[in-house]
């Protein structure tokens, strides 16, 4: 596994982190620790930033359809709010849309495994 080759791999469940230890450790103690350490929820968190950008997308485009029929006054309105709308959408998808090699900018020793065997 490397940089170019990690996006084959599947992600973004616990159940998979889970399959690749079970012949390290039961299924029960992977588990524990993925929920323990925070990883349950980060990957919870992600999965719903992706539908927040996906309610997003959609927002936006209905608001081009309403304002082509709004007054003067409203169609401002709905510019700005469309615009919000699209920074911040874009920043989301940014973020889901990273580098997979990557590591918290916080966790020294995992940065430094990355580098050692991805030649970052």
């Amino acid at each position: 596994m490397d940089p170019k080759t990690i996006w084959n791999e599947k992600q973004n469940k616990p159940t998979y982190v889970v399959r690749d230890l079970l012949a390290y450790a039961p299924a029960d103690v992977v588990y524990t620790s993925l929920l323990r350490r925070g990883v349950f929820k980060w990957l919870a968190a992600r999965r719903k930033l992706i539908v927040l950008k996906d309610i997003w997308r959609d927002r936006i485009t209905a608001s081009i359809a309403e304002q082509k029929q709004a007054d003067p006054r409203r169609r401002e309105w709905l510019r700005g709010y469309r615009a919000g709308l699209e920074e911040c959408r874009k920043e989301v998808r940014a973020i889901c849309h990273g580098p997979r090699w990557e590591a918290p900018d916080h966790d020294k020793a995992a940065r430094e495994w990355l580098d050692k065997y991805g030649g970052n």
